[in-house]
Formats: structure tokens, C-alpha cells, sequence
């Protein structure tokens, strides 16, 4: 251990020994045992690209270096897209640590306004704070093989009738973690909360998302999807795929306080801070446009998919155990869910075929995909409402389509492509909690405030923003008129020289609309296709 000269030597004593220390602070309490506070003082500094040198608890590097963990090194953050994006090879194990790191940075700082406007009843334990950072490390433990690419694609059509998300597995990951890493820093409870800011359970700490909903708000934001893990993978896939993004994530861990809307402390950000956070929503849009839903991108994926529903029961983990669960049914068992990564596109190449049909054709998908010989988008659809005021229910129109087109289903996939900003049809702003300065306000604005119905203890300073105060005219002209879009594609799997492939060409383009009584929609067509390629 090596301890700054310029410490006093009382203090130098104490941290040596174990021993009391009679200086006006204590940094470390004095119950803890001289092994214990050794256990304290390892701490690491690890460099990252996106925020630089990141000093790490020793209970996150303990966790760091179990089995679960770093199992993420195997699993690429963007799926498919490095097929696309070259540079997009970057894992869930970076992201995780980069996420930890905002969330001990936004809850220290939320900690420290606390103190200073004193609302004590709020305060946020060093305790909480480490949780916090745990929860940020561990919230993706449970993600499969290229990440959404296994729960959102290969899951959903291996199992149509079981529901089931990576967040459940990370919840079994971390129970599974402080089963056998030796620790002292959180209790049996704290390890609940911890599970708790991943996915909200059967097993909540109900009073605790009560008194202090505002911790909730941090790792996974229901409210309004600001929160600490986008704005790490927003600034590291930037960075990976080359793409520019003006969103300032220190800036809003910097004026971010709690402030009480509608009776309940939130987190909130200043009215100034609209605009930044609006491009946080805008980065979004644009890394789903440019590489998350890229055509080629999504083309690669269903081949990876397809690839593994022919090999699913031919997979199975763990390796030479009694017990195996094949692919699909390992997020049963951790055990053997920590065999599941991305080589798994690699094992199908090894599988021997010896008649089986199915392997077979998951290691033709898998030699295509080597090749470059992707599934090709050959037609694409977008949707203009008549009656704006509509929803779309789910895979509605995608069932329709399909069912209007008569070629061999093997052939072909439709794939609906929803762009939006993070809340549907809506400005995702209208969700999120603003305040202003109340010295600054107008008298008539106080006395609004003063009848907004948020009675009892609160900041002397800041107050919530009001629709009635925020009008669209406050705000801008030039905000967007929608901020939902929805596109349909045609895949193709199979050759572009056979007939059936001048047909479905042909019955997509004759597609123009769906008239129903609750839906009505034109169809606008995005690709042009050269006449020739649609004649019979």
C-alpha cells in the first residue's frame, strides 16, 4: 500500500495500523478490522476511451473478475452492426464499466445538493451510492449472444409463447455473483436494492421506490428514459462507429437536483438544459437510423438468428455435463448460460452435420455470412397515416403482409422498422421533470407555484416547471412535427434468379394500403424497382 507523505503521521499511523486516529475527520470508521480496511484501500484505475481514467470500488472489482463478467467480453455490444460499421467491436464488458461510472458520478452529485439545500429526509447513504454503482456494473450481465440480437430475434421465434428478458438473467447473474465472492461491503438487503435498479421484481423494495423513487431514475429511467446506461452507450457507439453527437452527459450530471413534482422528488434539469437533452433524444434517433436498424445490419442479424434456430437443439451447454440445456432453454440454468456467447456463431461451423438436415443449413447461413452473401432488403414500405390520431397495434400490418404474399415463407421476412425518439409518437421532453429558479421568477409565476399542490418540505430555491409556464412558444418554432416513423421491409433469403423472386417483387408493389375500420394507412414506397424486375 503506498500512503502520500503529506498525510499526518497520526493519520499514516492509523491507516497502517488499524488503530484509532484523534484528527478531526475519520476517513475510514475504526470498527473495521486491520483486514477489512486493507480490503478497503485496493481500489483500481482503469483508462477508458469515453471518460477517461475511472477509479473502481474493490467490490466491483471483485465482481469484475468472476466467471459472469467476464463473460461479457465475448458479447459485442452492437450485434451485427461491426458487419456494417467496422469499427463496432466494442463489448457489453466496456459499456458496463463506463455505466457504473455515470452512476456513481450522478449520485454522488445528486448527493452533494441534497446536503447543500438540506433536505435531509432525501439523503443519499454512501451505502446507496455504492449500489448504485454495482447496479450500473451488472445491469446487463444477462444479455446473449450480440447482444439484443438473441432476446429481441432468436428468443422470441425459438419460444413465441415464453416471455423472457435479458434483465431477468442478470437479476439470476448477481444473485448468482454474491453467492461466491467473498465480500463485506453490502448486506442481504442492500443486494435486493441492487436487483431491484435492474428490473423492478415481485420482490421490490416497495418502500424504498417509494421515499426515494428518484434512485430509480438513475440506471434504467421508466419515467422518461433519461438515465446513466444511455448515456454511456450513446457517447461509446458514437465514438465506435465514427459518428459526431452533441449531447453533453457531464453537463447534465452537473445541474441534475432533486426537485418535488407533483408531490414526489424527482430528478430534474433546468429549463436550459432543454436543448441538450433533446439532442440526447435526437443521438438516439440517429443510431437507430444510421447503424442499429441499418438495413444491412438487421439483413446480418436475421442470418445470425436463422442461424442459430437451425442449430438451437444441436447446441449444448454447458460442455461434457450430465445436465445440458440446449440453446434456447439455457437462460434456464446460469450455469449454462455462461457458455453463451457470441462464439456460439463460430461452434455451429464445428458441428458435425452426419444427415441432420438442420445444421446443414445453419452452417450454409453461417459460410453466406463469411462470404458477405447477406440477406438483401428488395423493397421497403413507409407508413403515412390518414387518421394521425391511431395507434398500430403490434405486428398488425406485418401479419397482413405476409399473408397477402403467396411465396414459400422460407424465402422471405418482412421486418417492421420503427424509428422514434424514445417515447412513440410523442416528444419524449413532454415526460421529462424541468425546473427553474424561483429568485429569477415572475411574481405571477410564483403565484402559479404557489398552487401547484407540492406542499410539505422543499427546495427554497427550485421549483418544477409547469406545462402552463413551458408552452411550445417558450420553447421553439422548429421542434419536429412527428417524432415516430414506421417502415416495412421485404427480405429476401433465397436467389434473385428464380421465378418466385420476380412474384413476391410484384405482389409487394401491388401493396398500396390497409383500409380497416380502426387502421387506415398508404403505404409509400421508399425502394425503386426497375419495372422489368416486377414483370411476370
Amino acid at each position: 500500500m503506498y500512503i502520500c507523505s503529506c498525510l499526518p503521521f497520526s493519520l499514516v499511523y492509523f491507516l497502517q495500523t488499524g488503530e484509532g486516529w484523534k484528527g478531526k475527520e475519520l476517513l475510514v470508521p475504526l470498527r473495521l478490522s486491520k483486514k477489512r480496511l486493507r480490503n478497503r484501500m485496493e481500489t483500481k484505475i482503469i483508462n477508458d476511451p469515453i471518460w477517461g481514467p475511472i477509479e473502481l470500488h474493490p467490490l466491483c472489482i471483485r465482481i469484475i473478475d468472476t466467471p459472469q463478467f467476464q463473460r461479457l467480453r465475448s458479447i459485442k455490444q452492437l450485434g451485427g452492426c461491426s458487419f456494417v460499421y467496422p469499427g463496432a467491436c466494442h463489448t457489453r464488458f466496456e459499456h458496463s464499466i463506463g455505466t457504473s461510472y455515470l452512476a456513481r458520478r450522478l449520485g454522488q452529485e445528486l448527493q452533494k445538493k441534497i446536503a447543500a439545500e438540506q433536505l435531509n429526509e432525501l439523503e443519499i447513504t454512501d451505502e446507496e451510492i455504492l449500489c448504485l454503482e454495482v447496479a450500473g456494473l451488472c445491469h446487463d450481465l444477462g444479455h446473449g449472444p450480440f447482444s439484443h440480437l438473441f432476446d429481441l430475434q432468436f428468443f422470441k421465434k425459438a419460444k413465441p409463447g415464453e416471455t423472457w428478458e435479458h434483465e431477468d438473467a442478470s437479476i439470476k447473474m448477481i444473485q448468482g455473483i454474491f453467492e461466491i465472492i467473498q465480500q463485506d461491503y453490502v448486506n442481504d438487503e442492500e443486494i435486493k436494492f441492487i436487483a431491484d435498479l435492474v428490473k423492478q421484481t415481485d420482490e421490490t423494495c416497495t418502500e424504498k421506490r417509494e421515499t426515494k423513487p428518484f434512485l430509480y431514475e438513475i440506471i434504467a429511467n421508466d419515467l422518461n428514459k433519461i438515465d446513466v446506461d444511455k448515456w454511456d452507450y450513446f457517447s461509446r457507439d458514437c465514438h465506435m462507429l465514427g459518428l459526431h453527437h452533441n449531447f453533453q452527459c457531464e453537463r447534465s450530471i452537473k445541474v441534475a437536483r432533486l426537485v418535488k413534482h407533483n408531490g414526489k422528488y424527482h430528478i430534474s434539469f433546468p429549463k436550459s438544459e432543454y436543448f441538450n437533452l433533446f439532442d440526447m433524444f435526437y443521438t438516439r434517433f440517429t443510431l437507430h437510423r444510421r447503424a442499429y436498424q441499418h438495413s444491412v445490419t438487421k439483413a446480418v442479424e436475421m442470418m445470425i438468428a436463422d442461424a442459430f434456430l437451425n442449430a438451437d437443439e444441436s447446441l449444448m451447454f454447458p460442455p461434457n455435463q450430465t445436465e445440458q440445456w440446449c440453446l434456447s432453454e439455457t437462460v434456464k440454468d446460469m450455469r449454462a448460460y455462461l457458455w453463451v456467447t457470441d462464439d456460439i456463431l463460430n461452434q455451429i461451423r464445428t458441428l458435425n452435420p452426419d444427415g441432420n438436415d438442420k445444421i446443414k443449413k445453419a452452417q450454409e447461413i453461417v459460410d453466406r455470412i463469411y462470404r458477405r452473401d447477406f440477406y438483401k432488403v428488395i423493397g421497403e414500405k413507409r407508413v403515412k397515416w390518414r387518421d394521425e390520431s391511431k395507434s398500430l397495434p403490434k405486428n398488425c400490418l406485418k401479419k397482413w403482409m405476409e399473408e397477402k404474399l403467396t411465396t414459400d415463407k422460407d424465402l422471405f421476412e418482412i421486418q417492421e422498422v420503427v424509428f422514434h425518439y424514445g417515447s412513440g409518437m410523442t416528444n419524449p421532453m413532454n415526460n421529462v421533470k424541468l425546473h427553474r429558479n424561483i429568485k429569477k421568477a415572475s411574481e405571477k409565476e410564483k403565484e402559479t407555484e404557489h398552487c401547484n399542490g407540492d406542499k410539505g418540505k422543499t427546495s427554497k430555491t427550485y421549483k418544477r416547471v409547469q406545462r402552463a409556464v413551458m408552452t411550445k412558444d417558450e420553447i421553439s418554432d422548429m421542434l419536429p412535427a412527428k417524432f415516430q416513423q414506421i417502415y416495412f421491409r421485404l427480405v429476401w433469403k433465397g436467389d434473385t434468379s428464380p421465378q418466385s423472386y420476380q412474384k413476391i417483387l410484384l405482389e409487394f408493389s401491388k401493396l398500396k394500403g390497409y383500409d380497416d375500420k380502426d387502421i387506415k394507412v398508404d403505404f409509400i414506397d421508399t425502394m425503386q424497382v426497375d419495372d422489368s424486375e416486377k414483370s411476370d
